[in-house]
């Protein structure tokens, strides 16, 4: 913003600026400009606010007295005078008296004023307030009050100083002048590029309400968000519209290709014939295909020990208009002939912001036996819980390489499990957590916590959590660990060598506790890399993991090929 001083603006440089008018279309091929001054002392200060003294034609020449201009007026000598100017054919010099340097300035205004424009130290004069600022950061608050001004709903306010004095020989005074004009109220979001956008996604997940009074560093702010919706990307900042009975923000957005296909096979050999096995998953995520920011889960895995589990997953964001969304669950785990289980839930949750969600919600497990043997630590069962669960997940979408930079999972869960003969009060505990930490362009460390736990009198053998693979602690085989608890972490090192290319170690560790022998320990180690291809990322793996008291093997390693394909 430029400051308008109406007293002791001297028309700095104006004799300058028509002499140069006359010769701006002499054709030269190398101008000069020297500025100098009679007093040694200021040629030194010209110096050090320095200007360029070498053009190749006048325009430039010109831009760089103006420039010269407004640094001296920052600087304090606002009492500059030209006292004589020399031009020649190729050379224009300036002998200038700078005057006094000012470095202060006592800015007054009303209190309320002061007050709208969130300034705190205010001094008093008799009736007067104002405040003390030093020259060199006046611009600079000028700036910031017009900001201000703009973020209370006036962005035509001008701020400008008037009746400029000096006190001394360092400090001015001047009163500050703010005309606001009329304020400006919010009514309305406009969608180009993506008119189907999910509207209720603009009130609820970006909190951008009409009809309040006009921010537009809020909006821009709220805006931010849209980085971490999956389905949507904005193509560039947003914009107003400002009319004589309106204002209206315009979002510039493109529909995403949100679908994704994810599955991996898993290569091992079987521990007593040495033949190969093979196992693996495929999940399918649709997303906004509705355009109403659904998501919809299929999940298929056919494990090693003959483990076959089924999980799908429905999420439905702000149903009938509210904050409130639900999120259905269903999942089926079946081990070869000796037991199923079936677990469902339903989950009402709320969107604190555009990374967080708090859930609430029922969920229902009913297990049957296959087989009638009687030794077996298995058991028909059936269970009811109430769950209480916590998400977060930031979205880096520019990263196609790792698109999430973190997440974190928190479940607790308490019911109660019914045989035929007895109920069992239990309670279980999730944490999952991720984060990768950036330690420049190319070297990145990824670091994933897990942690699992079920409380309960007695445990069946058909309850117990079941780990290990490529999701939890590589190396071992697919859900081939059963447990009461477990924690895990995970490492990588990350390198990467182009933008779609990177290779990682991987160190793995962790404990786990049965009903018949705790704190169990276990460590997987190996590497892999992730290439971007025509098809998606396709991730290569290969680990080996070993227990307490046991040795590495090679023939024991895990190899794991998956590919991720968005569409």
């Amino acid at each position: 913003m430029k400051i308008i001083f109406v007293s002791f603006q001297l028309k700095l440089f104006l004799s300058i600026l028509f002499m140069l008018s006359v010769f701006n279309k002499t054709d030269a091929q190398d101008l000069q400009l020297t500025i100098l001054s009679s007093n040694a002392q200021e040629n030194k200060t010209i110096e050090l606010i320095g200007y360029s003294k070498s053009f190749k034609n006048y325009e430039t020449l010109l831009l760089e007295i103006k420039r010269f201009k407004n640094r001296a007026y920052v600087q304090g000598y606002i009492e500059a005078k030209v006292q004589n100017i020399t031009k020649n054919i190729a050379e224009t010099s300036i002998d200038i008296e700078l005057g006094p340097r000012y470095e202060s300035i006592n800015v007054y205004v009303d209190k309320t004023l002061f007050e709208l424009l969130e300034i705190k130290t205010i001094k008093s004069k008799g009736s007067l307030t104002y405040f003390n600022v030093k020259v060199s950061a006046l611009e600079e608050l000028m700036n910031q009050f017009t900001n201000t001004l703009a973020n209370k709903s006036y962005p035509f306010a001008s701020v400008n100083l008037k009746n400029l004095k000096p006190i001394d020989k360092t400090r001015l005074k001047a009163d500050l002048s703010i005309s606001t004009k009329k304020a400006r109220e919010f009514n309305k979001v406009e969608i180009k590029g993506y008119e189907k956008f999910p509207q209720s996604f603009i009130k609820y997940y970006l909190g951008i309400k009409t009809n309040i009074p006009f921010n537009l560093e809020a909006i821009q702010a709220k805006t931010e968000a849209l980085d971490q919706i999956s389905f949507a990307k904005q193509l560039k900042p947003a914009e107003v519209l400002f009319t004589q009975d309106s204002t209206s923000v315009y979002l510039y957005l493109e529909k995403n290709k949100s679908n994704r296909f994810d599955g991996f096979l898993g290569f091992g050999s079987e521990e007593t014939t040495g033949n190969l096995n093979l196992n693996g998953y495929l999940n399918l995520n649709l997303t906004n295909n509705l355009n109403y920011g659904e998501s919809f889960v299929l999940n298929y895995r056919n494990d090693e020990n003959d483990l076959k589990t089924f999980d799908t997953k429905l999420t439905v964001p702000y149903l009938l208009k509210t904050p409130i969304g639900s999120e259905l669950s269903l999942n089926i785990f079946k081990k070869d002939s000796t037991f199923t289980t079936y677990d469902q839930s339903v989950n009402l949750y709320y969107q604190l912001d555009s990374k967080q969600r708090l859930f609430v919600g029922i969920r229902s497990t009913k297990s049957n036996i296959l087989t009638s043997d009687e030794s077996s630590t298995n058991s028909d069962y059936k269970s009811n819980a109430y769950e209480l669960s916590y998400t977060y997940i930031y979205r880096t979408p520019k990263d196609i390489l790792f698109p999430v930079k973190s997440q974190i999972e928190i479940r607790l869960s308490m019911g109660n499990r019914k045989t035929s003969l007895i109920k069992t009060r239990q309670e279980m505990y999730l944490i999952k957590a991720f984060y990768l930490f950036n330690l420049n362009r190319s070297n990145s460390i990824y670091i994933r916590g897990n942690y699992q736990a079920i409380d309960s009198k007695e445990y069946f053998s058909n309850e117990l959590i079941r780990f290990g693979g490529i999701r939890t602690i590589r190396g071992f085989k697919e859900n081939s660990i059963n447990a009461i608890s477990f924690g895990m972490l995970s490492s990588e090192y990350r390198y990467k060598l182009s933008q779609s290319l990177y290779i990682h170690s991987i160190i793995d560790a962790a404990y786990f506790n049965t009903p018949i022998k705790k704190n169990n320990k276990l460590v997987g180690i190996g590497f892999g890399f992730g290439i971007i291809t025509q098809g998606g990322l396709l991730k290569f793996n290969i680990a080996n993991g070993k227990a307490e008291n046991q040795s590495f093997k090679f023939s024991d390693s895990k190899v794991h090929l998956s590919l991720t394909a968005n569409f």
